[in-house]
């Protein structure tokens, strides 16, 4: 008989371990310095798709309000919890963020993170993150950022600071503690 603790942790250890071979693969392992540019410009100036309006953006674009920043896949349960506590927090109205949910899902499409996303009436601008902009992400966060498990969040500053916050799933209390602390004034 199997142990089920052992079986459940595989069940995100596989998706996860792919899309980190994938990443991997693509790099070539190697990471190419760009000493004429900041760690994250990279990834703020992509220019992203929101999958329910349409609207094209940049995480640059935000410099009046925090943006709190998830990667995740649709198929993880902890992504959706993570997803609920931001809307929970937005939903109060007590402080004011932008949240980006970035699909980083290598077999992943737009057609069912859109459904996803009308479907869970989560907060926020939802887009697939491109390659390139996922490993300028792992270079300047790590490999956490692969994790969906793990409930990665960025906090980016209107300053363009950023920070990925300790992993887990962050009640929207917490995440309101972290937009009241997390950026200078």
């Amino acid at each position: 008989m199997k142990n089920r603790k052992s079986t459940g942790s595989m069940v995100w250890f596989a998706p996860c371990i792919s899309i980190l071979l994938l990443f991997l693969a693509g790099s070539g392992c190697t990471t190419v310095e760009h000493p004429d540019k900041e760690p994250g410009d990279s990834w703020q100036a992509t220019v992203l798709t929101d999958v329910r309006s349409g609207t094209s953006f940049s995480i640059s674009g935000f410099t009046d309000k925090p943006v709190f920043i998830q990667t995740f896949t649709i198929t993880c349960p902890i992504c959706m919890q993570q997803q609920a506590e931001i809307s929970k927090l937005h939903a109060s109205g007590e402080v004011p963020f932008v949240m980006i949910g970035l699909d980083i899902d290598p077999n992943g499409d737009t057609g069912s993170l859109r459904e996803y996303t009308l479907r869970n009436d989560y907060y926020g601008l939802y887009a697939r993150s491109p390659p390139e902009m996922t490993r300028s992400l792992i270079d300047q966060f790590g490999m956490l950022v692969l994790s969906p498990a793990q409930a990665p969040l960025i906090l980016v500053c209107p300053d363009g600071t950023a920070r990925i916050l300790s992993p887990g799933v962050k009640s929207s209390g917490e995440l309101e503690m972290v937009l009241i602390e997390g950026c200078p004034a």
